[in-house]
């Protein structure tokens, strides 16, 4: 019986072993893996200088296209300011011409 135990408990520690052994290796392969797949993923990135020179265009855009957007902002808000001082001088006449009746 003695023999008996001593097996299984070898064994048990060869399955602890060659389990630690694969274990192991999978995670070196893993570890490869992801280091490929960040380099890849590094290479495919722009640089900063290509982002810093992509924001300085698009707020170049947005300048260009905000400057005729302020203009027509400007004309409309003098329309309505002349249609509303219409309209307020037009209800003063009728106000008026009710309180002469």
């Amino acid at each position: 019986m003695n023999r008996f135990r001593q097996g299984v408990l070898l064994g048990l520690i060869l399955s602890v072993l060659i389990t630690l052994a694969v274990a192991l290796t999978l995670n070196d392969e893993r570890r490869r893996q992801l280091r490929y797949r960040l380099e890849k993923l590094r290479n495919t990135l722009p640089g900063v200088e290509q982002l810093k020179q992509s924001a300085q265009e698009a707020a170049t855009r947005a300048r260009e296209t905000g400057s005729p957007l302020s203009e027509q902002v400007q004309e409309s808000a003098g329309k309505l300011a002349q249609h509303t001082q219409e309209i307020f001088s037009t209800v003063q006449r009728k106000a008026a011409s009710l309180g002469e009746q």
